[in-house]
Order: C-alpha cells, then sequence, then structure tokens
C-alpha cells in the first residue's frame, strides 16, 4: 500500500511516498521550499537521482500540483488508483478533534473554525484536502493532529487563569504542537539512550517548541492554545503580554484581522530584525554588524533556553537534550548558544562533534557531560504515514 504523506506549513511543503505493506518503505521525499519567494523551489531525491526545480513566486496550490505532477514524471505514481490513502498533517483541531480521522465535513468545518486562531497552519492545510479532493477523489485524506501526543499533559499544566466557564464553553486550554516530531523525538532517544527518562525536545525551525517529555510522554510544551505561544519563531511573537492587543486595539483602531496578520506574519525573528524572518539570513547579516539581525538571534537563543530552564524545574532534572528541526538539526552555532551557560547541570558540548552535526543525527555532549545531547532529524512524516496504516488496518 502506498501512501502520500504531505506536510503543508506557512513557507514549505514537505512531502514523502512510503509503503507500508510489509514493512515502512520511504520510496521518495522532498519538498517545495520558500513559498512566495523569487527563490522559490522543489527539490527531492528519486531512485538516489535528485531533482531541483526552480518556480519563482510559487504558492501553495501551484505547490501541491507540482508534487503530483513529479511523482507521475518520475513513474511513482500512474494514477490515483496507486495510492491507498493521502495522509495530511493537521495542526489546530482544538478540543472537538484530537485523534487521527478520516477528513469528512466535520473536520473541515473544525479547521475553519479555528483557521483564525491558526492563520498560519489551517488554511493551507485546507487547501491542500481541496485540492485532493478534486485531483485524486477517490483516495481516502486521512488527518493526523499535532495535538495527539500532548494528550497526556497534565490538566494544571494545561489551565490558563481565565473564568472557568468561558474556557469550558469555548474549549479554551493548552493544546500543545509539533505532536508528530516530539513523539518521534521521544521514540528515537529512547533507543539512543534506553535508560533515560527526563528529556527536554528542542523543535527548532520556521516554528518552534520546547517540550517536556517525561516517561515517553509529553509532560509539558511551550506552544498552547495555538502554536503561536511560546518561543519566538520566524514570523511569530511567542509569548507576550497579552494586553498588547487591547492596546493595538485602542491606539490604534486595528481590526482582529489586522492585528492577527501581524501577529502571524509580520512578528518574530522578522520583526524583530525588519529583513528576514531565515535565521541563517539572519546570522550572515549580523556577521557584516547588522545589529537588529544579531538582536533577533539573541531573543530566539533568550527564549529557548528560558523553556529549557523552566522545564529543567518542572521535571526536576534532565537526562538528555535533544535539538531538531530546520534549525536544531542545521545550526550549530544556535545550539552552541542555547547550551551556553548550562554548565551548572554539568552540561558540556563537544565542539567539535556540535560544529561537524549539520542534518545528520549524532551525540554532541562531551565524555565529560552529565546530560546527553543528541541531534536527531524529526521524521513527522513516518509518525503520519504509521498513523494513517494504523486508522487503516484498524
Amino acid at each position: 500500500m502506498k501512501i502520500l504523506v504531505i506536510n503543508s506549513g506557512g513557507s514549505s511543503i514537505k512531502y514523502q511516498l512510503f509503503r507500508m505493506d510489509g514493512g515502512e518503505d520511504s520510496l521518495c521525499q522532498g519538498s517545495v521550499k520558500r513559498l512566495y519567494r523569487e527563490d522559490a523551489f522543489l527539490e527531492g531525491v528519486f531512485r538516489d537521482k535528485k531533482i531541483k526545480k526552480e518556480q519563482p513566486q510559487i504558492d501553495h496550490e501551484q505547490g501541491l500540483k507540482l508534487i503530483l505532477e513529479t511523482l507521475k514524471e518520475e513513474d511513482f505514481l500512474q494514477s490515483e488508483k496507486d495510492l491507498g490513502a493521502i495522509g495530511i498533517k493537521l495542526i489546530n483541531g482544538g478540543k472537538q478533534i484530537t485523534q487521527t480521522s478520516f477528513i469528512d465535513q466535520q473536520v473541515i468545518a473544525t479547521l475553519e473554525d479555528l483557521a483564525q486562531v491558526t492563520a498560519v497552519h489551517n488554511p493551507p492545510a485546507l487547501l491542500a484536502i481541496k485540492i485532493f479532493q478534486e485531483q485524486t477523489p477517490s483516495v481516502p485524506l486521512i488527518g493526523v493532529f499535532e495535538t495527539t501526543f500532548h494528550l497526556s499533559i497534565p490538566l494544571p499544566h494545561r489551565l490558563y487563569g481565565l473564568p472557568w466557564e468561558l474556557c469550558q464553553e469555548l474549549k479554551i486550554e493548552k493544546l500543545g504542537f509539533h505532536g508528530n516530531s516530539h513523539r518521534y523525538i521521544s521514540s528515537r532517544v529512547r533507543e539512543l539512550s534506553p535508560s533515560s527518562r527526563k528529556l527536554i525536545s528542542c523543535h527548532l525551525g520556521s516554528g518552534g517548541s520546547v517540550c517536556a517529555i517525561y516517561d515517553g510522554k509529553s509532560f509539558d510544551i511551550s506552544s498552547g492554545f495555538t502554536p503561536q505561544s511560546g518561543t519566538i519563531m520566524s514570523t511569530r511573537p511567542g509569548d507576550f503580554d497579552p494586553q498588547v492587543i487591547t492596546y493595538l486595539e485602542e491606539k490604534k483602531g486595528w481590526t482582529p484581522d489586522k492585528i492577527n496578520n501581524i501577529l502571524t506574519r509580520e512578528s518574530g525573528l522578522l520583526g524583530i530584525s525588519g529583513v528576514s524572518s531565515e535565521m541563517w539570513e539572519l546570522e550572515k547579516l549580523a556577521e557584516t554588524g547588522n545589529e537588529r539581525a544579531q538582536l533577533a538571534i539573541e531573543v530566539f537563543v533568550y527564549q529557548v533556553k528560558k523553556y529549557i530552564g523552566a522545564f529543567l524545574a518542572l521535571l526536576n532534572g534532565v537526562e538528555v537534550l535533544s535539538f531538531t528541526g530546520g534549525i536544531g538539526e542545521n545550526d550549530p552555532y544556535i545550539r552552541k548558544q542555547i547550551c551556553s551557560g548550562l554548565d551548572f547541570i554539568n552540561l558540556f558540548l563537544d565542539q567539535k562533534a556540535n560544529r561537524e552535526m549539520v542534518g545528520k543525527e549524532g551525540k554532541i555532549s562531551s565524555a565529560a557531560s552529565a546530560v546527553e545531547v543528541w541531534v536527531v532529524p524529526t521524521n513527522e512524516e513516518l509518525m503520519i504515514a504509521r498513523e494513517v496504516y494504523r486508522l487503516l488496518a484498524g
């Protein structure tokens, strides 16, 4: 059975095609990167052959169609009958839908209802659903939600200090995100370090979250009711005083749509630096003396480190600290800065190993470190394929 996994994010679309009967074979994979930019492109690996197609200003709809066209051109799909299902990574189903589900009108209605509070994620996911309904109408669409892994978070860690009745009515509480990634990291770390029970998982990319994991289960996470909270991200501010919103309404007269656009597309690294939402670009600019680029980097490092400190207290220590995501897997400088000053818990990096660990799995802590530090490339797509296959088989 072939299962196509789609991760339609705010700035990129990842895809991977699996054969799941009798194994977990990845047939091909790739991504459409830098959506809506002049340097946008599709890349992929097909039978050990690398492909790159440049397509300036490509949007989500064009990107999804290009993926299907490329799979057919490379003879991985002849028609939609070759697919057993399409698994779509879905970020936010609120409290209404938290389990892997066939995508029906109830799922779509829930995604639409929450589109305003998950404006970066739900609209591109809904667009993916619409396109696949049109392009592959006979193929089951299955949604795998980010929130499932975080159902284990205790209730006191979930609640906000808002009126109880209001939260019950509107189902407002911490849900947690990047669940597929943190679940994979938790599973993989238990293989790499079998005796460890206390893990802090840092998923750092265009979106980001820090997760406290105890005995393989989510215990707390930096993100909350939406993926917008927690650490600063590429275009999102992370945590800030909520009274700022009413202050903006009063002083600027801005509508909820205007404020939401600022919070999702104009803030974060881009908002502070004023020039870029990409960490690699900011680091290059900082090297040339751009002070605001340097400031954005420092804010990012500070906020990730702050959550690590909070979860150290919550877990009563930590045995493994892991890095994943586009920044976590590929940026030795950021990892070094985050780990700097953690010697009070006897955490020490092997600087050579850290510099060399780019886009691959490996331990970067030194022999003297009491805390293991690992770089673990995430595999959200595999976790989604497993969930899809499980639902179909069940």
